[in-house]
C-alpha cells in the first residue's frame, strides 16, 4: 500500500513539476510581472501611445519573448512610430535594426518563417533603399516558401528589386520574366479566391491594386521587350492555350511591347478569343485583322470589342479606331462620322476624333458639290472641326488653319448671294451650317 501511494505521490510531483516548467517555458523566469509587462504595454498600444508603450514593450521582448505572438505584431508598429518620430539618424538606424530584430525572433519563435520573412524584406527594403540586393533575397525567399500565398506587398517589392537588379546587371530578363508571371499568378489565384468570399471588398481591391502596379513595374522594365517575351511564352504556349490567366497576360505583354506583329500573338489573341471573348482578345484581332488589310473583319472585331468593354476610356479608343478603319478603308464617312462622336461622348476634352472627322469633310468635298462652292464649303466645315478640336484639348497640335487655301473664293459665290459671314448649310452626307469664308492671298 505504502509503494502505491508513493508511486501515486511521485506522479503528481512529476506532473506538477511538467506543468510549471511549460508556464515557465512561456512566461519566462517572472510569470506575474511578464503578464503585468504585457497588459501594461498592450493597453498603450490600443491607444496608440507608442511611445508610452515602449519600455513595457521591451521588456516582454527581452524576458519573456515566447508569451505571446502580440510582442512581435505590436512591436512592428512600436518601432514604425518611433522611426517615422526619430530626427536623428543614428537612432532612427537603431530602431530599423530593432525592426529587423523583431521579425527574426517572431519567426525563432512563433515560426511563419515565408511570411514573416516578406515583411521583413518590405521593411528592409522601405528603410534602407541600399538593400537592395539583400531584400531582394528575402522577397525571394519568401515566394519560394510562400508560393501562391504570397502576400500582395511582398510580391510588389519583390517584382520592384528585381527589375533594379536587372539594371545593375545582376538578374538576366528571363529571370525578371519569370518572376513578373510567377507574382502575377499567385495574385489571380488569391483574387479569384477573394471573389468567392463575403465582405472582401476591400482586400479585393488592394490585390487588384497590387496586381496593376507589378503590371507597371515590369512594362515600364528593360525585360519588356518583343524579343525577351516571345521567345520566352512561345515554347510555353501550347500547353497552356487553355488556361485564360496565361492567354490575357501574354496579350497584355505583347500588346504594350508592341509585339503586335508576332505570330505568337495572333495565336494567343485568337485562342483566347474562342475560349472567353472579351473586349481585349476582340480588340487585339481587330488591329491584327486591320495591318492585313482585312477590313471588314477588323470592324467586325472592333463592334465586338465596343460591345464587350466597360471602361469608357477604352471603349472611346476603340470607338476613335473604328472610325478610322470605317472612314479611309471602308469608304463610309457617315459611318465613320457617328463613331468619331461617339468616342468624343466617352471621353470629355479629345481633340483627335474632331480632327478626324475634319478629314472626312476634307475627303468628301469634290463628291459633295457641283461648283466651287459647294466643294469649297466643305473646308468650311472641316476648319470648324480642328478649331473645335483645338478648342476642346488645347495641348493636341493642330493646324486651324490647314484648309484655307481651299476654300472658295468670293467671285464663286457672287451668284449665289453668299456673302462674308453668312450662314451657310453643307448638303450631302455632311448636313451641316457654318459660316462662309472666302480664300484670301
Amino acid at each position: 500500500m505504502k509503494t502505491i501511494l508513493l508511486s501515486i505521490s511521485l506522479l503528481l510531483f512529476v506532473s506538477v513539476s511538467l506543468n510549471a516548467q511549460t508556464v515557465d517555458d512561456k512566461y519566462g523566469k517572472d510569470t506575474l510581472t511578464c503578464k503585468h509587462k504585457l497588459s501594461e504595454y498592450g493597453s498603450f498600444v490600443q491607444q496608440k501611445s507608442y511611445d508610452d508603450a515602449l519600455d513595457a514593450w521591451r521588456w516582454t521582448y527581452t524576458n519573456c519573448p515566447k508569451a505571446s505572438k502580440n510582442i512581435y505584431l505590436h512591436g512592428v508598429k512600436i518601432m514604425k512610430h518611433k522611426i517615422k518620430n526619430t530626427k536623428d539618424k543614428v537612432e532612427k538606424n537603431k530602431y530599423v535594426d530593432t525592426l529587423l530584430m523583431v521579425y527574426d525572433q517572431r519567426i525563432q519563435y512563433f515560426g511563419e518563417e515565408g511570411k514573416v520573412t516578406g515583411r521583413k524584406g518590405v521593411d528592409l527594403y522601405r528603410y534602407r533603399k541600399d538593400s537592395c540586393k539583400v531584400a531582394f533575397g528575402l522577397f525571394k525567399k519568401s515566394y519560394e516558401m510562400q508560393g501562391e500565398k504570397t502576400e500582395a506587398a511582398v510580391l510588389v517589392y519583390y517584382n520592384m528589386t528585381a527589375v533594379k537588379m536587372l539594371k545593375k546587371e545582376k538578374l538576366s530578363k528571363e529571370e525578371v520574366v519569370n518572376i513578373y508571371s510567377g507574382s502575377m499568378d499567385a495574385l489571380e489565384v488569391q483574387i479569384t479566391k477573394e471573389k468567392n468570399g463575403k465582405n472582401r471588398v476591400k482586400k479585393l481591391a488592394s490585390l487588384n491594386k497590387a496586381k496593376e502596379n507589378i503590371e507597371k513595374v515590369f512594362t515600364d522594365s528593360p525585360a519588356a521587350d518583343c524579343k525577351t517575351i516571345i521567345s520566352l511564352y512561345s515554347p510555353k504556349f501550347e500547353e497552356n492555350k487553355e488556361d485564360v490567366n496565361f492567354l490575357k497576360r501574354v496579350a497584355k505583354l505583347l500588346d504594350k511591347g508592341d509585339c503586335t506583329d508576332d505570330k505568337l500573338f495572333f495565336d494567343v489573341s485568337a485562342q483566347l478569343h474562342s475560349i472567353e471573348p472579351s473586349a481585349l482578345s476582340a480588340y487585339s484581332l481587330a488591329r491584327m485583322a486591320a495591318k492585313k488589310d482585312q477590313n471588314s473583319k477588323s470592324a467586325s472585331y472592333y463592334k465586338q470589342a465596343i460591345e464587350l468593354q466597360e471602361d469608357s476610356i477604352k471603349k472611346a479608343q476603340y470607338y476613335y479606331e473604328l472610325a478610322v478603319i470605317t472612314g479611309s478603308k471602308l469608304g463610309a464617312p457617315a459611318q465613320a462620322r457617328t463613331y468619331a462622336l461617339k468616342a468624343i461622348n466617352l471621353k470629355k476634352g479629345w481633340g483627335s476624333p474632331y480632327v478626324l472627322i475634319a478629314g472626312l469633310y476634307a475627303q468628301s468635298a469634290n463628291s459633295c458639290g457641283t461648283n466651287k462652292l459647294e466643294k469649297g464649303a466643305a473646308y468650311w466645315v472641316a476648319t470648324d472641326k480642328l478649331i473645335r478640336a483645338k478648342a476642346v484639348e488645347p495641348s493636341l497640335k493642330v493646324n486651324t488653319s490647314k484648309y484655307k487655301d481651299y476654300f472658295p473664293g468670293k467671285e464663286d459665290a457672287f451668284f449665289y448671294n453668299v456673302t462674308e459671314g453668312s450662314s451657310y448649310t453643307v448638303n450631302c452626307w455632311i448636313n451641316e451650317t457654318t459660316k462662309a469664308r472666302f480664300f484670301k492671298n
